[in-house]
């Protein structure tokens, strides 16, 4: 254990957190994690939103397992991939409006928000965007622009997380004010913005 937690300090970034927990996790099964010593916690997390079906769910692993025996990945935006046609196909099934029928897959939570901004400004012509406080999207510069921190950053990181220009933090009320609304909005410019 010491060991691991040792490494850590001296080849992992973990700057962007005030601190890792002195937990090393050895394996884990549905909501149960286990650590090096045999002591179980309660996932409570998901790992972080990653394993909403429980850690190693077997239904995952064995689709997980399929797919890699025949490809772990080719590409899918230069060749084309029956599994990446099939769920496109499958996700505009479900959508809301027969216009929305394009997927954009990522490979990642901070890529999808970085593609989602994107899309928000092109669809609109508009680019000023409204971030909610207390909220995380991701570590990458767009995902950090509209992810609040709740302690100010301090100027060694400040040079790091200054937002894209056009972001607009919208503090949180426990009132019943719509999301939508300007109230609360630090600045708006008297514009509307691309996405909330």
């Amino acid at each position: 254990m010491k060991d691991t937690v040792q490494k850590y300090r001296d080849y992992v970034i973990t700057s962007f957190t005030k601190g890792v927990q002195p937990i090393v996790v050895e394996k884990a099964c549905g909501t149960v994690i286990t650590d090096v010593s045999g002591r179980e916690y309660l996932d409570c997390f998901a790992g972080i939103s990653v394993v909403n079906a429980g850690h190693c769910n077997p239904a995952v692993v064995a689709a997980a397992r399929r797919q890699m025996e025949k490809l772990v990945h080719c590409a899918s935006y230069v060749y084309h991939s029956p599994p990446t046609a099939d769920l496109a196909e499958k996700l505009a099934a479900i959508m809301p409006s027969p216009r929305l029928k394009k997927t954009f897959f990522a490979n990642s939570g901070a890529e999808a928000i970085e593609g989602a901004l994107k899309l928000a400004r092109l669809y609109t012509g508009k680019h000023e965007l409204i971030a909610l406080q207390a909220s995380f999207h991701g570590r990458t510069w767009g995902a950090l622009s509209v992810t609040s921190k709740i302690a100010s950053p301090s100027r060694k990181e400040s040079a790091f997380t200054r937002p894209i220009p056009g972001v607009w933090l919208k503090k949180r009320r426990a009132s019943t004010t719509p999301v939508n609304s300007w109230t609360g909005v630090t600045s708006t410019r008297n514009r509307r913005p691309a996405s909330i």
